[in-house]
């Protein structure tokens, strides 16, 4: 209020003054204007007799219109110009006539040939770039018309009423800086009480509710301060209940596993989650609330369910990709329905269902893939079976032959079933239940003594590069059916060269490397290489006995101990396998 009363004296008194300034300055630019308009009239005159008789004394031969407007000129002390009637400019005191426009459209010109008389106009002149008054008169000899213009710059008009206005300003000043202290002083007394009660109010605005108001009056402003502190405990405790139940209910929304989304009649977002923040990706301190709910879902089917759910009232659910974050979600989007039946908005729940969907891909692949591999060698088994029944057994060297293949399928049936198994029993283990320190140097040492012989029979060389003897803390026979598959994948996968097996440590990690100088393999296999039957050659790998199960046991160990895994290859130049196991003894 204070600040209004002070603005309010101010502006008054500012607008009076400057409003009398302003007559001020009309007033005294009309008058000079005025007189000066008489003065160049009567000078117009004079020189249009002077220029008359002087001319009809010379005639056109002799008569010389530059002298004529210089002597006037400096006479007068004004600019002057001659005029024909056809607008050509002969003469002129300030400019060269030829370089100057024809004038017979200037208004000064076409009231004086209009009117035979005088003709006024002022206007910004764009030869000397100033405002002039131009004052002209028709002068006519012998049926033709001249026209004599008389014209100056308002530099006196504009002196006077730039005097006025600095005797203006300093009087708006003084003036103001009076009404100023004066409205200061007399606003203070009247609004101290009223400037408490603004105080104590915004203090309650800003969440201090129990701020008490302290005024001696009994006025209407004391009783007004008693309401304001009844009103402060009130609030106080509303919003301390309000607190508690908005905590509750936070608590609630962040301890769901589902995203939840709120949004009005808008769709503007009034509440949500902060799992919804980590299944759609976005930033924890992203601010959302108030905003579109399209600033975060940019899916057209969730715009659409939520868009009938608002105008329709109905519920809907349904699955589907969400390509901004290549996850599989399932959306759930109901009506918020008030009492009075009214329609307020609509809430999404959304689930991340990936996984369960990833896998049960797997399970389905899983499934497909056993029955397949366990399908070829009972196929293979019974078909001899049924050639021996059929007579093949009376045949020696058949039989035995037949013999022979229903072993080689047996054998790889029973490995088939052997890793499945193990596969099962590894992935159902949260942590190894059978753990000693094992050192690593002997467990490669024994693994190489298994297949030496096999890798000698392709023409393999199996090298050894064992830096350091570290120990680590796991199953020993886990860690050597790791190795056992890891070397016999490189033999597999390898026609010439060696399969070299590196031990050593690494910070608080045993590294241990297989590499092999086989085939190798592209770029694109590497993501899905440790899958369950997953081959990069299915051909060679089922000619080699091979059951597609390897590599995924050998990462699932590596898992198993708290462990990494990584492969590098190069198609024709060979693969190399790296695992790091924590040290028992770091």
């Amino acid at each position: 209020m204070r600040k209004k009363i002070v603005i309010s004296y101010f502006a008054i008194i500012i607008v009076l003054t400057s409003t009398f300034a302003l007559i001020m300055m009309n007033s005294t630019n009309n008058m000079m204007t005025l007189q000066l308009q008489n003065r160049f009239v009567n000078e117009c005159d004079l020189l249009k007799q002077v220029f008359v008789s002087e001319y009809q004394n010379k005639g056109n031969v002799d008569f010389d219109f530059r002298s004529f407007v210089n002597d006037a000129s400096r006479e007068l002390d004004t600019r002057v110009t001659i005029i024909y009637e056809d607008g050509t400019v002969l003469a002129d005191t300030h400019e060269d006539p030829a370089k100057m426009n024809n004038h017979l459209n200037r208004a000064e010109v076409i009231d004086a040939i209009r009117t035979d008389k005088m003709g006024t106009s002022i206007r910004y002149s764009n030869t000397v770039k100033a405002d002039f008054l131009y004052v002209a008169v028709p002068a006519h000899i012998g049926g033709e018309t001249w026209i004599i213009r008389v014209s100056k710059q308002l530099t006196e008009i504009k002196e006077m009423n730039q005097h006025i206005l600095n005797v203006a300003v300093v009087s708006i000043f003084g003036t103001a800086v009076f009404a100023l202290l004066m409205s200061i002083f007399v606003s203070k007394r009247i609004t101290k009480p009223i400037d408490a009660l603004t105080e104590t109010a915004n203090e309650i605005a800003n969440g201090e509710f129990g701020r008490k108001i302290y005024i001696e009056a009994n006025d209407q402003i004391g009783e007004l301060a008693q309401s304001f502190n009844k009103m402060s405990q009130t609030l106080s405790s509303s919003m301390s209940e309000l607190r508690q139940r908005n905590s509750e209910l936070e608590a609630i929304l962040n301890s769901m596993i589902n995203g939840i989304i709120a949004v009005d009649q808008n769709k503007n977002i009034i509440l949500i989650n902060k799992f919804c923040f980590d299944i759609l990706d976005l930033p924890q301190d992203y601010v959302v609330e108030n905003e579109s709910m399209y600033k975060i879902i940019r899916n057209e089917e969730i715009a659409n369910m939520v868009e009938c759910a608002i105008i329709e009232g109905q519920s809907q659910m349904k699955e589907l990709n969400y390509v901004h974050t290549e996850k599989i979600l399932r959306i759930y989007v109901n009506p918020i329905i008030a009492a009075t039946k009214e329609i307020l908005g609509s809430i999404v729940v959304i689930q991340d269902v990936t996984q369960i969907r990833k896998l049960e891909q797997m399970r389905s692949d899983f499934v497909s893939n056993v029955s397949h591999e366990l399908k070829t060698p009972l196929t293979s088994i019974r078909g001899f079976v049924d050639t021996l029944k059929n007579g093949a057994i009376h045949q020696p060297e058949t039989a035995m032959r037949f013999l022979d293949i229903i072993d080689i399928e047996s054998d790889r049936l029973y490995r088939l079933i052997n890793d499945i198994l193990l596969l099962s029993e590894i992935e159902s283990m949260d942590r190894e239940p059978e753990q000693t320190e094992v050192e690593v140097s002997s467990v490669i040492e024994e693994v190489v003594d298994i297949l030496e012989l096999r890798a000698n029979e392709k023409g393999l060389k199996l090298v050894t590069e064992v830096e350091a003897s570290p120990v680590i803390h796991a199953n020993r026979d886990r860690i050597k059916q790791m190795m056992i598959n890891l070397v016999d994948n490189g033999i597999k996968y390898t026609e010439k060269g060696e399969i070299r097996v590196k031990l050593g440590t690494q910070g608080s990690w045993v590294v241990i490397t297989v590499s092999d100088t086989g085939i190798g393999f592209n770029e694109s296999h590497k993501e899905r290489l440790f899958e369950r039957f997953y081959r990069v050659d299915k051909g060679r790998s089922r000619s080699q006995g091979g059951t597609g199960l390897g590599l995924s046991i050998v990462k699932h160990i590596v898992l198993l101990y708290k462990g990494k895994i990584s492969v590098s290859s190069q198609p024709g130049k060979g693969t190399t396998f790296e695992i790091l196991i924590p040290n028992a003894k770091r």
